[in-house]
């Protein structure tokens, strides 16, 4: 059988792939030669080598361009699923100093008759205007809330399945309970199941008693039972806050939301939000126009439109995301309740939302997203040189030797240089997508660019720089090169000032006179501030830095003042200034590690 009649029979076959595969394994799996799938790739705009990981729409679309159906392997993907557990140990160890404030997270218990719900509604309509997008009927069980400037995150969950939800996403789904009971009906097992649970899992408890508006209350008597399930009131002794309040009547609400910041400022919520986003499903449904939705509570990191998520079992890209209004939103973070529209199966509610860490080096579309000259294969992970990427063409095959021969010479060891193709001919929208994937500039010797590919280049922003002179083509290289080097900075000192007098002083500027006490002074020039207590025999302490930008001396604008001249000078800080201190005056230097060898052979 030869390779046509192969391909022939196992053209329509169906493979599983993974979530994750690398491009030799792909090669494997589809029984075709490795330089194949590199091929494929390099078509579609994806610069990749054969141990290069690849997503699995990218692994997809290579497959089926080469005549295959596929499958996503759930497999796979179970084995880097986050559990609850999971979940929770991640947050222990984020690194504090990342951390910021977040708006805490609340979670509304009681019995089921005594007015949880009547109380969230009340709280939700406070904060939602009548014919905002979504109103209050949003399907979404969790919303936020403002009071007195600053967010709540309010988690509801309908009847009885409060203690499920709770269960499946551990303690790290909300920072402290409003345990809802009727005064005029007392602690009922519902009440004690939940003040149980939240005792268990370690959060703070403030009570809500509802219903005081009624005849029926007895306060006194509530405060009692809760007493005996060890929930006993601040003014009792105890360090259980309560708050009377009526939902219906929207009586003690502000007060009741006073206490919720109050206790949750104990230990204040935080979280990094330059994490990559992790989150619990709150509720999920299939919609029949837009497909899965997943209501989502973000626990840390920001969530965006386009990041890549898997979600329990399930995976896909955030293609749409609003809040809890239903408005439309492009990012989300810490705390915050999001519909997201983009998974491929419905997933559970409990199931964990992790953002997918970047696997896109084997992705042009990663590429753009990355900064420019990042390096594209995991062996060159650890050189933290600087990279040159260029596409390479040429007008023959002479010239183009003479090019490679000449630009490799050039490159100190301080900076990598990585030739991603070198080709003779036109420049193609292949070569564009290439420089593209690597951020590689194109050069181009005697060679046009081909029929819309320059319009390709301005909208990818690819730079397509075209000689006729080899010369002048090194030259330019060369100076890609230069910036590339690592650069030391050498300062040195050049003179020293004394203030005389201080005549005005903002936050980020400063008026002073002085005298030149040691070698020159030049606008522009970089000062360090210090001070030397009177009475004191330490040395003078360093206060700060500052920029000379404007140097006088009677009242005439001064290029440069030298030893014994009184000058009056404009002082960009942020340092206070007092007459006595000691402005030494300083320049930075930089210089470039390392040296380009020029076109000449001589570096």
């Amino acid at each position: 059988m030869n390779e046509q009649e192969r391909r022939a029979q196992l053209r329509g076959k169906t493979i599983d792939l993974p979530s994750i595969i690398r491009v030799q394994d792909l090669a494997k799996k589809l029984e075709l030669p490795i330089g194949n799938i590199l091929a494929t790739l390099l078509k579609n705009g994806v610069l990749a080598n054969l141990n290069d990981d690849l997503d699995y729409d990218t692994a997809a679309i290579i497959a089926e361009e080469l005549g295959y159906k596929t499958t996503e392997s759930v497999g796979e993907l179970e084995k880097d699923v986050l559990t609850p557990e999971k979940l929770n140990e991640i947050l222990k160890k984020e690194d504090p100093s990342k951390q910021k404030p977040r708006p805490p997270v609340v979670t509304i218990m009681g019995h089921v008759d005594h007015g949880k719900t009547t109380l969230l509604d009340t709280i939700r309509s406070a904060n939602v205007a009548a014919g905002e997008a979504g109103g209050i009927t949003q399907a979404i069980s969790s919303y936020q809330a403002e009071h007195n400037g600053r967010m709540i995150t309010f988690i509801d969950t309908p009847g009885h399945e409060t203690f499920d939800f709770m269960r499946q996403r551990g303690a790290a789904l909300a920072d402290l309970v409003i345990l809802v009971v009727a005064a005029d009906d007392g602690v009922q097992p519902q009440t004690k199941d939940a003040a149980a649970y939240a005792k268990k899992e370690g959060l703070p408890i403030v009570v809500a008693l509802n219903k005081v508006d009624r005849e029926e209350a007895n306060i006194e008597k509530v405060k009692k039972e809760l007493s005996d399930i060890d929930l006993v009131p601040e003014e009792w002794g105890g360090k259980t806050v309560m708050v009377e309040v009526s939902a219906l009547k929207k009586q003690g609400l502000d007060a009741l939301l006073d206490m919720v910041l109050l206790t949750a400022d104990l230990n204040t919520p935080k979280a990094d939000p330059d994490r990559p986003a992790l989150g619990t499903v709150v509720e999920s449904r299939l919609d029949k126009s837009m497909g899965p939705i997943a209501a989502v509570l973000i626990h840390t990191g920001t969530l965006e439109t386009g990041d890549d998520i898997v979600v329990g079992k399930s995976t896909g890209k955030v293609r749409l995301m609003k809040d809890f209004r239903g408005r439309q939103i492009k990012k989300a973070g810490p705390s915050m309740p999001v519909s997201i529209v983009g998974l491929k199966d419905v997933p559970q509610s409990g199931d964990i939302m992790q953002v997918v860490e970047e696997h896109e080096e084997a992705t042009a579309k990663a590429a753009q997203r990355r900064a420019p000259l990042k390096r594209m294969t995991k062996s060159d992970e650890n050189d933290e040189r600087q990279t040159l990427a260029i596409v390479l063409k040429a007008d023959s095959k002479g010239s183009l030797e003479a090019l490679e021969q000449t630009i490799t010479a050039m490159v100190p060891d301080e900076v990598r240089l990585s030739i991603l193709r070198s080709d003779v001919g036109a420049i193609s929208d292949s070569d564009v997508l290439t420089a593209r994937a690597g951020g590689a500039i194109i050069y181009g010797f005697s060679v046009q660019v081909a029929g819309m590919s320059q319009k390709l280049a301005d909208k990818e922003k690819v730079s397509v720089r075209i000689f006729t002179i080899i010369y002048k083509l090194s030259e330019d290289v060369r100076s890609e090169i230069e910036e590339r080097l690592p650069v030391d900075i050498i300062t040195e000192d050049i003179g020293r000032i004394k203030v005389l007098k201080v005549f005005f002083s903002s936050a980020k500027k400063k008026i002073v006179g002085g005298e030149v006490a040691e070698g020159i002074v030049e606008p522009k020039s970089k000062i360090t501030i210090k001070r030397k207590e009177k009475k004191s025999e330490a040395a003078a302490e360093q206060l700060g830095f500052g920029i000379i930008v404007e140097l006088q001396k009677e009242k005439r604008p001064l290029q440069k003042a030298e030893r014994g001249d009184q000058v009056g000078m404009t002082i960009e800080t942020k340092t206070k200034i007092k007459e006595g201190d000691v402005l030494e005056v300083f320049r930075e230097t930089k210089v470039r590690k390392g040296s380009v060898m020029n076109t000449s052979g001589v570096r």
